[in-house]
């Protein structure tokens, strides 16, 4: 018997989720003529109905004690289901729905982009992470940006989600290329139903999709603006591609090789093959900077985890090429500050955490990029360091602007020379065009794009977190092959002395990272989420919730949220939105007053946002080894476990 089994089947389980009167969504009886969003636009709510005396979540709680997973996709979820129950582990799962989420959210998360990748392997008995940012193109030079700007051709990167795949797959896993990439064959042959987000990304980005004769006629193959929720999605070139994957797999296999050897060959086909090539010319002939030789030379690798303990709890989470780090300034900041004492969501609490939130935005700006390009100072992440920065706290006035950046060599509550105001910085550098990535991009009018996320646990204590990410709407997809590079390099900056400036063969500071949580040196809890520059801030308030208010995973996830935006947007040097603290209006009306009157700028996102985050979940009980699997109401994700 399994250990985490043979814990669960001598406990004597006494979980059962409880469910107080609920109320259906409007839209059955809504007005003839008049649709969901238009019947609920007066609560400024475009997610579900909420009763206030419904104390538990609003949905069953998905328990198991085998295995149990969450993804932003149903299908992506049966098919790491199918896995689990067949036999294999959380990283065969994991890596078979993350194939096929991909698939599933082109517009938001497609085949190919960054995939940053956390987990913990029960038989090595470590936490480790694969680096899930591709690399810059070689032509890829500060000089070139400042004169051409950035734009949906010049922003592509190497796609880092294929390398990451098959290297977990490769040593932590059991299947072939070929059997963990099944479902997402038949998803990209057989298709899928157009479903309510992407059928909205869709219609938002039409001008984008237009721009490209191979976008166009991927996403709309009943013509512009015709799609209808259900409408079947059919990728047969990607088919294609993953068929082609298969071949090399297959003749590595005919020719003596092991299984690993038909996975490398699967992934060379990729990065060395015909694929590869078809990059090359379509950016040659569109005067992009992505060659071949990018392609075929790209390799990523593992590495040990950031990470800091809050609490007796130890967090991981990627390095510098991943918003990551940000987090853990939060936590070492706000490890000073008994929050329970503040209570909870109430005003002082959220001003609080949105000022930590501020202060680690502010070093991560000028510290934190790719380590092999700019490691980070020394002290950045200790926690003597965060006790100097949190003097900069003021109890009943807010930040007016992002607060400048600390010195941690020099122990400096702020650096020498650090800019007084990032509202104006005296502009972007000439040139450029601004990013303003995932939600950030919310009232911009720029284009947009987002992410989604996959966590699995198994019951020999693996654990698998992942956020993949890089639509394809108004970036181009490669002609034939039903793939796309993405837009992430947007998110590089433009001003050399900031750790995150563009150069070649460097990881952008990607906005994607998940979490993974130890309790005693067991697996606890892995969470990750779509969100831009929210991400961050959504999970550590999901994990305080859970970790500090005693929340269940799918009780966590539900509770109104709050975000700040005071900060440059990841890739963009200035400040857009000083002062600026979104929050949902299930948090009361009294404490935004309150926080209005600190001199927080407090806007509302409704009592429902997407922007606000959609963390998918796992978590195991420490007593029982009952495990659960949890994802966010404000988008369509979805559970399951056994």
């Amino acid at each position: 018997m399994k250990p985490f089994a043979r814990v669960v089947a001598v406990a004597v389980l006494t979980l059962v989720a409880s469910c107080g009167p609920g109320m259906d969504a409007p839209e059955e009886s809504a007005a003839a003529g008049v649709g969901i969003f238009t019947t609920i636009a007066p609560f400024r709510s475009h997610g579900a109905v909420h009763d206030a005396d419904n104390v538990e979540a609003m949905r069953p709680r998905i328990m198991g004690t085998h295995g149990v997973i969450s993804s932003g996709h149903y299908l992506a979820t049966q098919a790491g289901y199918d896995v689990l129950r067949a036999g294999g582990n959380a990283f065969d799962a994991g890596v078979t729905a993350g194939m096929a989420l991909k698939a599933l959210k082109m517009d938001y998360a497609g085949w190919t982009g960054v995939a940053p990748l956390i987990l913990y392997s029960a038989a090595e008995h470590r936490v480790i992470t694969r680096v899930g940012a591709g690399t810059s193109p070689a032509l890829a030079t500060l000089d070139h940006f400042l004169e051409h700007g950035k734009s949906p051709i010049n922003n592509a990167l190497i796609p880092a989600d294929v390398d990451v795949w098959l290297a977990a797959l490769d040593r932590f896993g059991t299947l072939s290329f070929g059997e963990a990439a099944q479902p997402t064959l038949r998803i990209a042959e057989e298709g899928y139903h157009l479903y309510k987000m992407q059928k909205w990304m869709t219609e938002d980005q039409t001008e984008g999709i237009l721009a490209f004769p191979y976008n166009r006629d991927f996403w709309f193959p009943n013509g512009v603006g015709e799609q209808r929720l259900g409408d079947l999605m059919v990728n047969a070139d990607l088919g294609r591609l993953i068929r082609y994957m298969m071949e090399a797999e297959r003749q590595a296999l005919a020719a003596g090789g092991s299984r690993s050897d038909g996975i490398r060959a699967a992934r060379d086909a990729f990065y060395q093959g015909d694929p590869a090539r078809a990059v090359d010319r379509f950016f040659r002939e569109h005067d992009g900077i992505v060659r071949y030789e990018d392609m075929a030379g790209y390799e990523s690798r593992w590495e040990e985890p950031l990470g800091t303990r809050f609490n007796g709890y130890d967090v991981h989470t990627g390095d510098g090429w991943s918003q990551g780090p940000r987090i853990i300034l939060m936590l070492n900041m706000l490890e000073n500050y008994d929050l329970r004492a503040l209570g909870y969501n109430t005003p002082e609490y959220i001003h609080l955490i949105s000022q930590v939130i501020d202060l680690a935005m502010a070093d991560a700006h000028r510290y934190v990029g790719d380590p092999d390009f700019a490691p980070a100072p020394q002290g950045l992440y200790g926690k003597a360091y965060a006790r100097e920065r949190i003097g900069l706290i003021d109890e009943s006035r807010a930040f007016r602007d992002m607060p400048p950046w600390g010195d941690p060599v020099r122990m400096a509550a702020v650096a020498e020379g650090a800019p007084a105001s990032f509202v104006a910085a005296g502009g972007p550098p000439t040139g450029t065009v601004q990013n303003l990535p995932e939600s950030d991009a919310a009232d911009s009018g720029a284009p947009s794009f987002d992410t989604s996320s996959l966590n699995v646990m198994d019951d020999e204590g693996n654990m698998f977190s992942l956020t993949e990410s890089d639509g394809h709407t108004f970036t181009p997809m490669i002609p034939g092959w039903g793939f796309g590079l993405g837009n992430r390099m947007g998110q590089f900056n433009l001003d050399p002395d900031l750790a995150n400036v563009m150069a070649p063969g460097k990881r952008p500071r990607n906005t994607n990272s998940p979490l993974l949580v130890m309790k005693d040196g067991q697996p606890f809890m892995g969470l990750s989420t779509p969100g831009g520059d929210q991400q961050m801030q959504c999970l550590l308030q999901v994990f305080l919730n859970v970790t500090v208010w005693g929340m269940s995973p799918e009780q966590a996830v539900d509770q109104p949220r709050f975000g700040s935006y005071n900060f440059p947007a990841t890739g963009s040097e200035v400040n857009r939105n000083p002062a600026v603290l979104y929050m949902e209006d299930r948090i009361p009306a009294e404490t935004a007053e309150t926080l209005r009157a600190m001199g927080h700028d407090v806007r509302s996102w409704g009592l429902w946002n997407w922007r606000a985050g959609a963390p998918t979940v796992t978590w195991r009980d420490p007593e029982t080894g009952v495990m659960t699997a949890a994802g966010d109401v404000r988008r369509e994700t979805a559970s399951l476990g056994f």
